[in-house]
């Protein structure tokens, strides 16, 4: 049958022949000026009454805003758009590009031209963050006697699971941190991050959790807390020392108990976190060293005392002792394999 329309050409769909399909639809609704809100410091769109996360800087926030405005008549099929931005002026920027896209089996294709005009406003997270915005803070405790070193490597797992997780919740973040007496305070942005991270460490590191609030002021007729989770380290990681009634246990391993090691009898145990405190604490760089092997025969070595210089026979017990040195610590006087 011939296209109702032209009545020239066999018909392609809607009782219309493909040149008349294209001259009579609008595939794409283009707007010649769209407005968009952009957050200068992260670069989210305020979409309707939200923050959408936009990968990339303002020129990608600009071809987002600018492919969002268009609308694509029923019956589109896989529309494909390539946009790009040819000029700007200040906060104006000029899009054009093309729409491939199909309509009942026929291909179409459509110029795209848009002008974009953006302004720049905080978005409610970046606000926030600015402003000192913060729900809770985490008061780390008990850092007395560790080096800068292993002070500076709590802190930076501490910020990477900050940022891991504001990547999916723009909510946390860490306000700011501030080094105190014996330890630091963050000042977390959101608040149940902040009692899942208070855990995290002391599953971590052991010690003590206390948990503390204070009336901040009332919102929408409730009254709002801000909360503070106090963490105490036990005063020693996974590789330190206690003594025990004379007896040195190196820590193995810290969980909500302590795992350690009797460097007398090798037998393992575990000690509740209340008893491990109490104990006498030594820090593995205090008492460790490489010792000199002097000579070896079978499960026994010969090392060199590092203060007297004279020679301890040792157990092996297992260890290899292939180099020109072994590990050992000095505790009180003795000599330890560790």
């Amino acid at each position: 049958m011939l296209c109702l329309r032209c009545g020239k050409r066999e018909q392609f769909a809607d009782n219309l022949c493909e040149n008349c399909i294209l001259e009579t639809i609008t595939p794409v609704e283009v707007k010649p000026v769209v407005h968009g809100t952009v957050c200068p410091s992260c670069n989210r769109i305020l979409h309707h009454r939200s923050w959408e996360e936009c990968p990339g800087n303002l020129p990608d926030a600009v071809l987002r805003i600018a492919a969002d405005s268009l609308t694509f008549m029923e019956g589109l099929k896989n529309p494909d758009i390539e946009l790009s931005v040819d000029s700007s002026d200040s906060n104006t920027f000029r899009v054009s590009g093309k729409v491939r896209t199909n309509y009942k089996g026929l291909l179409i294709e459509q110029e795209i031209g848009v002008e974009v005009r953006i302004s720049n406003v905080l978005c409610t997270f970046c606000s926030r963050k600015s402003g000192n915005y913060f729900e809770a803070i985490i008061q780390i405790r008990g850092l007395d006697g560790f080096t800068r070193e292993e002070v500076d490597r709590i802190l930076e797992g501490i910020r990477n699971s900050v940022a891991s997780a504001y990547r999916k919740d723009p909510n946390v973040f860490i306000t700011r941190e501030e080094e105190v007496r014996g330890g630091w305070d963050l000042y977390m942005g959101d608040n149940s991050f902040a009692k899942q991270l208070s855990q995290k460490l002391h599953d971590t590191y052991g010690g003590e959790t206390k948990l503390s609030s204070s009336l901040f002021g009332r919102k929408d007729g409730r009254d709002v807390y801000r909360y503070t989770y106090l963490v105490r380290f036990p005063g020693f990681l996974q590789g330190d020392y206690l003594i025990r009634e004379g007896e040195p246990l190196k820590i193995e391993k810290i969980a909500r108990v302590v795992k350690v090691r009797s460097l007398r009898t090798g037998r393992e145990e575990n000690l509740n976190m209340h008893e491990a405190m109490s104990l006498r604490k030594l820090r593995k760089a205090d008492v460790e060293m490489e010792l000199i092997i002097v000579s070896r025969s079978g499960d026994e070595v010969q090392v060199l005392h590092p203060t007297n210089f004279r020679t301890v026979e040792m157990l092996l017990g297992g260890r290899s002792a292939e180099e020109e040195t072994i590990t050992g610590a000095l505790i009180d006087g003795e000599l330890y394999l560790v």
